[in-house]
Parts: structure tokens; sequence; C-alpha cells
């Protein structure tokens, strides 16, 4: 399965570090961990967690659900009948920053203003 990443992730080189709850990770690391989730212990436990709940998906089909997706068919209320295709999971890896604090004057010339107003 190829992970997407959103556009800041992927800039991100594979020497820059990611820090969580004080430990540290080579980006290249998290990377190849969670490249290796998603192609073998993660499609396993969609598997099993769907079975579990009668949702009958073939085991042979565990890593076609994040690749090239299954076939399947679709029965859409008030239409004229099925509609075949594939079923894809994908999963998208972001970072959003934090917002920088915006201050409380935009601009310098808001500041001036205000001062103007309070001197009148």
């Amino acid at each position: 399965m190829e992970l997407e990443y959103n556009d800041y992730v992927k800039n991100l080189r594979d020497d820059d570090i990611l820090e969580q709850n004080d430990k540290v990770f080579k980006f290249d690391q998290v990377k190849k961990t969670l490249q290796t989730a998603f192609d073998s212990v993660i499609p396993s436990a969609l598997i099993n967690h769907n079975t579990s709940q009668k949702v009958d998906i073939y085991a042979r089909y565990q890593n076609h659900w994040f690749s090239e997706g299954v076939d399947c068919r679709i029965l859409k209320a008030g239409s004229n009948g099925w509609q075949k295709g594939k079923l894809k999971l994908k999963v998208t890896i972001e970072f959003i920053p934090d917002e920088p604090e915006i201050p409380e004057y935009q601009s310098p010339l808001d500041e001036i203003r205000r001062e103007m107003q309070q001197n009148s």
C-alpha cells in the first residue's frame, strides 16, 4: 500500500526529527514503521475485526483493500440497478502545524490608529 502524506509531511527529509512524549525518532524510521503496519498488521486486523462483526470479507483480499481495491457492486435506493466498481481504503498521514499566536495588532498602523484615538 502506498501511504499518502499531506504537503507538510511530503517535504520532510528522512533525517528530520519527530518528537512525541519525550521520545525522538528520525522521520524515515516513522515512515518505515507506518508502511510496515499498513502492509501487514492493519489489513490483517481489518479482516479479523470485520469477520468478528459478521462482515464476511475474505482474507485473500486483505492487501487489496489498500492497494488496487476490491471488486464489488452497490445498489442505491431509487437507482436502476447495481453499479459495479471497486472499494478501496485510503489513509492520509497529516501534520497540522499549530497556528502562531496572532498579535493584538495585525499591522503597525493599527497601533498608531489606536494611540491617536486615545490621545484625541
